[in-house]
């Protein structure tokens, strides 16, 4: 267990799980996983956690929560379509529930190798009040996780 800032993924590494929430920091977590697997007939595994449906004072509409689910599919499927296929596979993954818990789940599910998390997401100060989620997968993968900034 361990991480790494940018660093180069180890040399075993063909299955990659990579977590994308449309933000920044998870665009550059998506080109470092492609990078890890570059030239190693790797399988690289993006996926999304979409909030489940909560009880706020002000909640979403089910359409809100629909739209923001779409549009990050449709990043998602444009991330996909232009990946060079000779490569390796690319696997995309919409689920529905806690961040950390969808990419623990899903690295399990997928045997990774690794794991690729950004550092924050859009949510980025709830995400502070909460509890990392970068954070929270180190602590809890049972296998290396790269941050990537």
């Amino acid at each position: 267990m361990g991480a790494a800032l940018l660093g180069s993924a180890p040399a075993a590494v063909r299955r990659v799980l990579v977590a994308y929430d449309g933000s920044p920091s998870s665009a550059r977590a998506v080109r470092f996983a492609f990078g890890a697997v570059a030239g190693r007939d790797g399988e690289v595994w993006i996926v999304h956690a979409a909030d489940p449906p909560r009880v706020v004072a002000e909640p979403r509409t089910e359409e809100e929560q629909g739209s923001e689910v779409e549009a990050i599919g449709q990043s998602l499927r444009a991330i996909q379509s232009s990946r060079d296929p000779a490569a390796g596979a690319v696997h995309v993954w919409i689920r529905e529930g806690h961040a950390a818990e969808v990419i623990l789940r899903a690295a399990e599910e997928a045997r990774v190798d690794l794991i690729v998390v950004g550092t924050r997401g859009l949510r980025g100060a709830s995400r502070l009040l909460l509890g990392s989620v970068s954070s929270e997968v180190l602590a809890r993968a049972g296998r290396p996780v790269t941050i990537v900034p």
